[in-house]
């Protein structure tokens, strides 16, 4: 059998269970022989008890006297001398069963005397119910027999006595048992259900959920057992942070050196291509006028190919190259409504109007105001994108985050959620990953270097889809505020 098969690999509720259970049915078994024991030996008492009073009525039989059978008056004291020692259904009568003498109410007691000498006969029973057992005590008075005592009993009743209490004792026994079995299982489960939590807890950690807690609601060993592992589980998550974090510096120094390779290699033949293009355009222009549109869109073309090569060099360089941030207290109400304003015209021609909402209370938050505003333009921009063939409403928010009613404004969310076609499920994994885009001609590092002037203000952004049942898409940028 495995290790963690059989009674060790069961829980411990269960466990306790069982050995609660055992006990209770071991205890059962020792009271049953206990009973067996003492039961025999009661009945063995009785028995003895019995013949000492046979004993001593036969002691008693010498106060007849050798006359005194003869008296009704001695014997109705002697037999009511027998009734007192536990005797009922006394009959006096002789050999042959002719009675000689009955006891009745004094009232109307009637006696005869014996008529010659004839042997008596005085029964009795001891006990109720059916008797199945007799003693016969002789009455020998001066040497001579004069007769016996006929003594009839049962000693079922004793029986049945022991073992109405011996069930008793079982039933007292079998509930105090399982009482006390019934407390231990509610102290067991209430020391185990931490216990299970704490091992589904750990499970998800082991699957790679970092983000796992467990109630803390108690001070017991269990507790701070508890408070320990959701400890364990922060200063996971803080490591896997910054090991993402050196990840991207590490990916960021890669693409630095290769931006810097890039850079010198074809800045300078694109510069001389845009001197080129300005050559051809002043020198080279065809007389002819119809074909100077055409011409000069075919320059134009050149040049914008040129000056997207360009604009792809730059991105290189600033994503690869350390950011240089100047921390200052900034209104990010002002910043995203000059974002606004700069980009007014590009909303218009793609048919797409703002909708903004800023609180009326602005706290600052502590940035670098030129690359806030660049992260501002990267997420408004792509909504305008997101929306240029069916245009929309781009709305724009500043928000004191979820939660904060209960203390001091901590962190302001900017939220820009657009009415395109939103993101794909799939799509969002990997969002903010450099070089990742859907875009045509795009190169996949505006998001990326979103998320990273973000994460280096000390802030989050999340992208996601709506969930009014409308589309679109929506990111949130949360900033802690200033002081």
């Amino acid at each position: 059998m495995a290790p963690n098969e059989g009674f060790a690999g069961m829980r411990l509720s269960t466990r306790l269970g069982l050995t609660w259970a055992g006990i209770l049915v071991l205890a059962a078994i020792a009271q049953t022989l206990v009973y067996f024991q003492t039961r025999n030996e009661t009945l063995d008492e009785a028995d003895a008890s019995y013949q000492a009073i046979a004993k001593a009525i036969e002691v008693g039989q010498t106060q007849i006297g050798p006359e005194g059978w003869k008296d009704p008056k001695v014997l109705e004291d002697y037999t009511a001398a027998l009734g007192a020692r536990g005797l009922r259904d006394i009959k006096v009568t002789d050999e042959a069963g002719k009675p000689l003498f009955e006891p009745t109410p004094s009232a109307k007691r009637r006696a005869k005397k014996p008529d010659g000498p004839k042997d008596i006969v005085i029964s009795g029973v001891i006990g109720s119910g059916p008797t199945n057992r007799s003693l016969t005590v002789p009455i020998v008075i001066e040497g001579r027999l004069r007769g016996h005592v006929e003594i009839a009993y049962n000693l079922e009743n004793l029986r049945a006595q022991l073992e109405d209490n011996f069930r008793r004792r079982l039933f007292a026994l079998l509930g105090v048992f399982a009482l006390g079995l019934a407390v231990m299982l509610v102290i067991t489960r209430n020391a185990t259900r931490p216990l299970d939590q704490l091992a589904d807890g750990a499970a998800r950690v082991a699957e790679g959920h970092l983000d796992v807690t467990v109630p803390v609601d108690r001070d017991d060993e269990v507790g701070r057992l508890a408070s320990t592992f959701n400890r364990m589980t922060e200063k996971l998550r803080e490591r896997q942070e910054l090991e993402l974090r050196l990840a991207a510096a590490e990916k960021r120094a890669e693409i630095g050196h290769l931006a810097s390779g890039l850079a010198h290699e074809i800045k300078n033949p694109l510069n001389a291509l845009s001197l080129g293009l300005d050559v051809l355009r002043r020198r080279h222009s065809p007389a002819d006028p119809s074909a100077v549109a055409e011409y000069s869109g075919r320059i134009e073309a050149l040049r914008e190919e040129i000056n997207r090569l360009a604009i792809l060099i730059n991105n290189f360089l600033a994503y690869g190259r350390p950011l240089q941030l100047t921390f200052a207290p900034t209104d990010l109400a002002a910043v995203v409504a000059r974002t606004l304003a700069d980009l007014a015209e590009t909303a218009e021609r793609a048919h797409v109007t703002f909708a903004v909402r800023l609180p009326s209370a602005r706290p600052s938050v502590s940035a670098d105001a030129n690359l806030l505003k660049s992260t501002v333009w990267n997420l408004v921009q792509n909504g305008i994108q997101s929306m240029e063939r069916h245009g929309g409403t781009l709305t724009v928010a500043v928000d004191p985050e979820e939660g904060g009613a209960d203390g001091p404004m901590r962190r302001l969310v900017l939220s820009v959620t657009d009415e395109g076609s939103g993101l794909s499920e799939t799509d969002l994994p990997r969002l903010f990953d450099p070089y990742f885009s859907k875009k045509e001609g795009g190169v996949g590092l505006g998001l990326a270097m979103v998320k990273r002037i973000v994460e280096e203000h000390g802030g989050r952004v999340t992208a996601g889809n709506r969930t009014d049942g409308r589309a679109g898409a929506v990111f949130r940028i949360s900033l802690p505020v200033a002081g």
